[in-house]
């Protein structure tokens, strides 16, 4: 059975992919499995091993436009796919492998391209995303075993080393306890305020003795920016200056991560590293919390959360107050229960 995934949204959409690509390996009696996906998620999923073929489609840069749609269709035909798997719920990822003659085309009851599916599985809201999109695997007679859907991620062979020099010439030797820190989010709305961020920073060097090592995309450089100069000397700024393979690496190097609601989180979650996440515009109830039972999820109660699936670039109301009402004390709270196990 030849099996193709398609999810070209973000990184962090990608992550959640991944116990879908193992099951099918597992239990869905594949001899190939390929993926779709948008520049970043393919980069990871290509480092995870987990594909025979990934294919990277980058809708809103190169690849954006009718040509560029035209010439994956072509591409995926030639693949003689029996099986499309389409958690990406738009329009145009349903369309994908419908004019690809695909003939087995699986996706949730929510996708804006149903009438392009076979088969529609409904999206349960209250189960958590990974648990969602590994139900994909049902009309192919795949059954998932009761419990949590196996998520583990590995670091890429070569970047522990590869990080262990990168920290080395910022003056981390080995053996240093570390704290993550992830301000940043495609969604602004989602981020947390930059000085609280540095404020529980250079608490966690006062009473952990933890130097705090700030992640991030080059489009997180900024806020990074802004989190290392309030924080002054405790911590160390290396957002947009790590691979992806190495900021892998360096969320398992952690000891905790503190982060938005962001793709960092999960990743966090796989390789078996504590979270705090802070929560604003979104909600555990949606399903994107992570997968872990080392988790403990930060925010305010408010009567306009959620006010949406994923955030925003602007408060609708103008206050920001999920994230603003969320203090310090709250955020280091959790973390010193994480860290006190």
């Amino acid at each position: 059975m030849r099996y193709l995934v398609i999810q070209t949204a973000f990184l962090g959409d990608a992550v959640l992919t991944l116990p879908l690509l193992s099951v099918l390996r597992r239990r869905g009696g594949a001899n190939w499995v390929g993926v779709v996906a948008s520049p970043p998620g393919a980069e990871f999923l290509r480092e995870q091993g987990v594909a025979d073929l990934v294919v990277e489609y980058d809708k809103r840069g190169v690849d954006r436009g009718l040509g560029a749609y035209r010439r994956l269709i072509s591409d995926i035909r030639k693949l003689h796919i029996d099986v499309a798997l389409v958690p990406h719920r738009s329009f145009r990822s349903a369309l994908l492998p419908a004019l690809a003659g695909v003939p087995v085309r699986v996706g949730f009851d929510e996708s804006g391209g149903r009438l392009f599916l076979t088969d529609v599985v409904k999206y349960r809201l209250r189960d958590h995303e990974i648990e969602r999109v590994a139900s994909l695997a049902g009309p192919v007679g795949v059954v998932l075993e009761s419990g949590r859907v196996p998520f583990d991620i590995r670091v890429p062979s070569g970047e522990t080393g590869a990080l262990g020099v990168a920290l080395f010439e910022r003056g981390i030797e080995t053996g240093r306890a570390l704290v993550a820190i992830s301000p940043g989010s495609r969604w602004s709305t989602k981020r947390w305020l930059p000085d609280r961020f540095a404020g529980v920073a250079r608490a966690l060097s006062d009473e952990h003795g933890m130097t705090a090592v700030i992640v991030g995309s080059d489009a997180d450089m900024e806020v990074g920016a802004a989190v290392s100069a309030s924080a002054g000397s405790d911590v160390i700024d290396l957002t947009g200056r790590l691979g992806l393979g190495e900021w892998v690496a360096l969320l398992d190097r952690a000891e905790l991560l503190i982060s938005n609601d962001s793709a960092a989180a999960h990743v966090a979650a796989g390789v078996g590293t504590p979270v705090v996440a802070i929560f604003g515009p979104t909600v555990e109830g949606q399903g994107f919390i992570p997968y872990t039972d080392s988790a403990l999820i930060v925010g305010v109660d408010l009567p306009c959360r959620p006010c949406g699936r994923h955030g925003g670039d602007q408060c609708g109301l103008g206050t920001h107050a999920c994230m603003t009402g969320v203090s310090e004390s709250d955020v280091l709270k959790a973390a010193n229960r994480l860290l006190s196990g």
